[in-house]
Formats: structure tokens, C-alpha cells, sequence
């Protein structure tokens, strides 16, 4: 199953721990029941080097071959993502700055356009926006859509409007961030009914990765399925 049919053809909420950066946390991911497993490459505290993502990718691989990887950026060329992804073997990538659409034309690997909405946006101005990336042929696969803050861009723990994220939920194939925990994030995924689900700093202990966290986080987000 390729990256576009595992999201494309989920019945469950898709579960991604992003911000990885240590290969015992992206095991920890893989053997606890993740879908995506996330690593950033722009500056930031959690940035990774492809060639140790590419390490964490083969390990989290080993245990779960059905996972998928992710590859985080923020403005970066073409040409910095495609070499990125070849290095460390991504399946996916995420683009988190202001890239323009027509990047999409340059990148041979599916993508996730993430959306920031700004405290009090409209939805209507959301659905324009994204609207202008799901008119292009190669369409990204997902919409991820995080928390705003001022200070930049994800993994700041910001919670995200869950009222406009359901309703874009309603019409384009929505991924949730922004704040979740493994306490809130069943009751997200009731509200909200996602495509999926994203957490960085929501399963972290102390600013690292939390591999209990990490397992209560997909059992909660799991258990309304369940239910």
C-alpha cells in the first residue's frame, strides 16, 4: 500500500507522532500502532538530518512495514526535498511555510499542505486557500490544519479551532493537530471526525519524546473507532 491508498482508503483515523528524533521513539511509534511517523527538516529543535531519519525510518520500518514517513518542511526548494527525500527514504512530505502551488509540479513525492488559520479566520478564507491546492492535478494527499501561533510554525502545542476544523472535515480530507494529548484526542476525533490525527510536543516528557505517551496517545485515538 502505497502513501495515496493508505489515506485514501482508511476507515479509521490515521494516527502520525511527528517530530521524531530519536530511533527508539520512532520504534516506539511503529510498534505501538502509528500510521505516519514525522520528521522535521526545517530549523527547529526537533530537526533531523536525512541520513539519521533515514537510520529511524529503517528501524520504526522493520517493526511496522504497512508505517509511512514523513518528511517536514518549511519553504525549502524542489530540489532540498526531493534530495531529502531520496536520502532518508520518505514516503510523504509535509509543507508547512508559504510555498506556492506550483511546487507540487517540482516534487515527485506526495505531499500534505499544512494550513495555520488565524485566530477569528472565516472559513470560507480557509476553503479558498485550500481550495487553490486541491484544483492542482497532483494534488496533495491531505490538509493537515495546526494551531496558530504567532512564533511560527507547528509543534508548539497551540490548539486549533476543532468547530472550523469539522467543518472543513465535512468536505476535504482533513488532519487534525494543534494541542492534542492522549487525554483530549478522543474526544478530537468525536468532534471533529478527521482524517487523521497529528502530535509532537502533546506526547513529550520534559522536551523528548515519551514512548508511554507516545502508546496511550494511539490507544485513545483508537478508541472511538472502537467504540
Amino acid at each position: 500500500m502505497d502513501a495515496r491508498d493508505l489515506l485514501a482508503g482508511s476507515r479509521r483515523p490515521i494516527v502520525k507522532i511527528c517530530g521524531l528524533r530519536e530511533p527508539e521513539h520512532a520504534v516506539a511509534a511503529a510498534t505501538t500502532g502509528a500510521d505516519l511517523i514525522g520528521f522535521i527538516f526545517a530549523p527547529s529543535r526537533r530537526r533531523v538530518l536525512p541520513d539519521d531519519a533515514a537510520r529511524y525510518i529503517a528501524a520504526a520500518k522493520e517493526r511496522n512495514a504497512a508505517l509511512r514517513a514523513v518528511g517536514v518542511f518549511v519553504d525549502a526548494s524542489p530540489a532540498e526535498i526531493m534530495a531529502t527525500a531520496m536520502t532518508a527514504g520518505l514516503d510523504l512530505v509535509q509543507l508547512h511555510g508559504d510555498e506556492a502551488v506550483d511546487i507540487l509540479d517540482r516534487i515527485d513525492v506526495p505531499a500534505i499542505r499544512a494550513m495555520r488559520p488565524r485566530p477569528g479566520e472565516a472559513v470560507a478564507e480557509v476553503e479558498r486557500k485550500i481550495a487553490r491546492w486541491a484544483e492542482h492535478p497532483r494534488r496533495p494527499v491531505a490538509f493537515l490544519v495546526d494551531g496558530y501561533s504567532a512564533a511560527g510554525g507547528g509543534g508548539m502545542g497551540i490548539r486549533a479551532d476543532w468547530m472550523l476544523v469539522r467543518t472543513l472535515a465535512e468536505r476535504w480530507p482533513i488532519v487534525l493537530a494543534g494541542g492534542l494529548d492522549p487525554v483530549n484526542v478522543g474526544e478530537a476525533i468525536m468532534t471533529v471526525k478527521p482524517l487523521g490525527v497529528d502530535v509532537s510536543s502533546g506526547v513529550e516528557r520534559d522536551g523528548r519524546k515519551d514512548p508511554a505517551r507516545i502508546a496511550s496517545f494511539i490507544d485513545a485515538a483508537r478508541r472511538p473507532g472502537r467504540a
